[in-house]
């Protein structure tokens, strides 16, 4: 049998040796024969041999019945840290039961309590208008991991206050009415402060940790004050009604029209998931959706930023700024929608790290020196800008200054023979001639930006890439070949780079902003790809400071828009979404995890409230 060392503790006074012999008292003790020592060694060994197995044995069923405790006590937990219900167990896995065995999904499968926490705008696709309007809820307080750490702490502090201020309410509110019955105002002084004195010792005793902070007793007086003025204030205190929680609001961009395996909806043209470098994960959640029926995206406080930067500004420029997997890819579609739903014009890029280097080739503009075109992408722009916006841009000509300033005279009198000088003209021939597709681009753009007839929006995803290290070279440039063309040398990035005018200062060079007339432009940096830290923190220093100068009346104000992590009301509603849109583990749950306030809470704890990352975890 295994012996286990025990504590020598309770005979430590049996072996420790007295600091004087001296205090040793002495003893008669009889002298025992050698006979007499035999034997009594013999009975002593056999009596300490069957003690020990007994002292054994009860050591170990001591032992086990306190690690039968602490599974008891563990088994008696609940959460995710203790047991997980999306585990596969070695049943699971040997299972005949194949993919093509398991039952079709329905939307009829998603549970009543999805259903109703989730709201979808009855528009499908509000106006910019009505989204400037909306009350949404406001966004979390700025984590301390960002370096807000004070200001995370003035809103911790209040949220405690608030929470402080709950709780007496509750308490204080069935005894309110005893103490307004008392008729002397020492007896209701006295009655208070007796009140406050179990209320401060409950709340210690129902909120441990809350009890001790240092302004524990502060906050329950201030706020059993508070209370107390109001209901002096007014007797129909209860009678009032509590004001309403804002709850998020999605909106949806599926269309009727569209086919049911259409990943991305037409409005977005032309997002998609790209063979080589893709897009933002709102693409990649409608792809696992099981509901065909539905492209849903949530509306934000960011998102109404946005839109009353637009709303409110004849011509603006907005910068969307954020963590990596917050949802600056979704919140710059849902203004794409939504703009071209209002009857704007919009140039959407949302793929800025494939056009900064997969350009095919360069070559030197015909008509300005020290401009660059890049001819392949400029047709594809041009082709898909004129898919989007063909019976918009019906009736909207170009003007002689422009179509001279960007092509060469032999151009220009081709043209006027044909006598197509539209807008749609230009798209058109860019689609047929190659080597005219980036001058027809720069006309079309220019001649929205400087149109004051129709707003024109500028929509750039991925923005941070074009200050990355360049990927296009030419001998015109630099003979060596070993110095990159800069991204707004490029005709095809121009326009929204010096639109943005964050380029920065030089003693030779002060960028100026080349405005919209009337709209404005909206870009939207990344974490997700290859950009060097450096300068995606030197171009958000830039915005900040240029916005921070802005004012009111300026012809052009810059808006910086920071995308935050989800609330935990924000992180309710999208785990409800993704139940009702049938996405990973949640497709056929009925309603468990919502449900299941542990459950959701561990989702938002591995997320870390991050969109892109509480994705995931409902999916493996």
């Amino acid at each position: 049998m295994h012996r286990r060392f025990r504590s020598l503790d309770r005979h430590a006074d049996r072996w420790r040796e007295p600091e004087d012999m001296d205090e040793i008292p002495k003893q008669n003790v009889p002298v025992l024969s050698p006979d007499d020592m035999e034997l009594y060694q013999d009975d002593l060994a056999k009596f300490l041999e069957d003690n020990d197995d007994e002292a054994d044995r009860l050591v170990d069923e001591k032992f086990w019945e306190k690690q039968q405790l602490i599974r008891d006590e563990l088994d008696s937990r609940t959460g995710r840290g203790w047991e997980d219900p999306w585990a596969f167990k070695e049943e699971d896995w040997n299972t005949p039961v194949e993919f093509d065995d398991l039952p079709d999904w329905e939307p009829s499968v998603a549970s009543r309590t999805s259903l109703d926490r989730v709201k979808v705008h009855p528009d499908g696709i509000p106006t910019l208008e009505a989204i400037a309007a909306m009350s949404l809820p406001p966004p979390p307080p700025p984590h301390p991991g960002s370096g807000a750490t004070k200001e995370y702490a003035k809103i911790r502090e209040r949220t405690l206050v608030a929470r402080v201020a709950k709780e007496v309410r509750a308490l204080a509110k069935p005894r309110i009415a005893d103490i307004q019955k008392l008729l002397t105002w020492r007896a209701k002084q006295d009655a208070v402060d007796e009140l406050f004195e179990s209320i401060e010792l409950q709340l210690k005793t129902e909120q441990e940790v809350l009890g001790r902070h240092p302004h524990f007793e502060k906050w329950v007086e201030e706020s059993l004050e508070r209370y107390l003025e109001s209901v002096q204030e007014s007797k129909d205190d209860d009678d009032k009604e509590t004001e309403e929680e804002d709850l998020p609001i999605f909106m949806d961009l599926y269309s009727k029209d569209e086919k049911e395996d259409t990943v991305v909806p037409k409005i977005l043209h032309p997002l998609a998931p790209h063979t080589r470098v893709g897009s933002g994960r709102v693409v990649e959640e409608w792809e696992l959706s099981a509901h065909k029926g539905t492209r849903r995206i949530m509306l934000r406080d960011s998102t109404r930023q946005i839109a009353k930067a637009l709303t409110e500004n004849e011509s603006c420029r907005v910068y969307v700024c954020g963590e990596r997997g917050v949802g600056k890819t979704a919140a710059l579609a849902s203004i794409v929608a939504s703009a071209r739903k209002s009857g704007s014009i919009v140039l959407y890029l949302p793929d800025g790290d494939r056009l900064r280097k997969l350009g095919y080739y360069i070559e030197p503009n015909a008509n300005i020196k020290g401009l660059y075109d890049l001819p392949i992408l400029s047709q594809e722009v041009c082709s898909a800008f004129l898919k989007s916006h063909q019976q918009d841009l019906e009736g909207v000509d170009t003007t002689e200054e422009i179509r001279s300033r960007f092509m060469t005279e032999n151009q220009i009198q081709k043209l006027n023979d044909d006598g197509d000088l539209s807008l749609i003209g230009f798209l058109r021939l860019a689609q047929d001639e190659l080597d005219l597709a980036a001058s027809c681009y720069s006309i079309v753009v220019h001649t929205l930006m400087t149109s004051s007839s129709k707003p024109f929006i500028m929509v750039v995803d991925e923005f941070n890439c074009y200050y990355d290290h360049g990927h296009y070279f030419h001998g015109d440039y630099d003979g060596e070949v070993e110095n990159a063309i800069p991204c707004n040398q490029i005709s095809l990035f121009q326009p929204f780079l010096d639109g943005m005018g964050l380029q920065q200062p030089t003693e030779s060079n002060t960028p100026s902003v080349q405005k919209v007339t009337k709209g404005g432009i909206v870009v939207g940096i990344t974490k997700s790809r290859a950009v060097a830290n450096r300068f995606t923190q030197n171009l958000s220093t830039l915005a900040h400071k240029a916005a921070s100068s802005s004012q009111k009346d300026d012809a052009c104000p810059l808006t910086v828009v920071e995308v935050p992590r989800y609330s935990t009301l924000e992180v309710d509603h999208i785990v409800a979404n993704l139940e009702i849109t049938g996405i990973g583990r949640l497709r056929f749950d009925r309603g468990d995890t919502v449900m299941n306030e542990q459950e959701v809470a561990y989702l938002r704890m591995v997320s870390g409230a991050v969109g892109q990352n509480l994705l995931d975890a409902c999916i493996v």
